[in-house]
């Protein structure tokens, strides 16, 4: 990757290139791909991009945007690469609404935090992308966790057309794809609380399971109920309304021992 680095450090708008995901962790396996992120004042052109990137790729999606700014490929040898182009104005942008102004989103709030806070730098033209991870090292604001427990909780199950209500409606529909669809948000939700709870960032949305296991604290049982409902999540014969509501009052109870609810 240093080469592709190389390449990026000589454009006068690129700050930082950064390489992150699970390779940085110390969780890849024959399946992961590496996640390259070009952080510029002004947009990377696409030609340069593709003339960079075409002599070396079997397969190449230039330039999608279907999630952020993108170039992905296949290397000859197999290999996975994606580059992901970020604004440093709207990094900092999202860093501010998270640890300045404490906003919370439905689920994943953190995982922006995360991603930059764990990225292995390979070029950092003025120390820009340091600072922006010192900011993460310092502090999880106390407010941000409150406001990501106050926003996510109460949609679980407490509120006039919560997720669990909607889970139940499907279940006794039998409507599977809604019965899944409402699940993944009630999970959401779930670890996005248990990260701030423990005023961690969210690590986003691959191998949950054993990031849970990893925090210093959950609610009782918690991987065993997560394990269970993502079970019982594809039989809408199974009503999963009186599994739900246990683990919310576990996840309730846990969060009065942390002093969050």
């Amino acid at each position: 990757m240093q080469d592709i680095a190389a390449a990026f450090a000589n454009l006068a708008q690129v700050e930082t290139v950064a390489l992150a995901g699970s390779t940085t962790v110390g969780q890849s396996d024959s399946l992961s791909d590496y996640d390259l992120y070009i952080y510029s004042r002004q947009p990377v052109d696409v030609v340069f991009r593709e003339n960079l990137l075409s002599p070396r790729a079997k397969t190449l999606n230039l330039h999608r945007t279907f999630w952020e700014d993108e170039d992905a490929w296949i290397e000859a040898d197999g290999t996975k690469v994606e580059i992901m182009y970020r604004s440093c104005d709207w990094t900092e942008g999202e860093l501010a609404a998270k640890l300045d102004r404490c906003e919370a989103w439905m689920g994943y709030t953190t995982a922006i935090c995360y991603n930059i806070q764990h990225s292995r730098v390979l070029f950092d033209r003025s120390g820009w992308f340091k600072r922006m991870q010192k900011r993460l090292l310092e502090t999880y604001p106390e407010a941000l966790a409150r406001n990501i427990v106050q926003k996510n909780l109460p949609v679980l199950g407490t509120i006039i057309g919560c997720y669990e209500e909607q889970i139940r409606a499907a279940s006794v529909r039998g409507d599977l794809v809604s019965l899944n669809h409402r699940v993944a948000a009630w999970l959401a939700s779930y670890f996005d609380i248990l990260f701030a709870a423990n005023r961690s960032f969210h690590p986003g949305d691959k191998r949950l399971l054993a990031q849970l296991e990893q925090l210093p604290s959950a609610p009782d049982s918690a991987t065993k109920d997560v394990r269970t409902l993502c079970t019982m999540a594809g039989n809408p014969e199974r009503c999963l309304s009186d599994h739900l509501l246990l683990m919310r009052r576990r996840l309730e109870d846990w969060l009065k021992t942390k002093k969050i609810l």
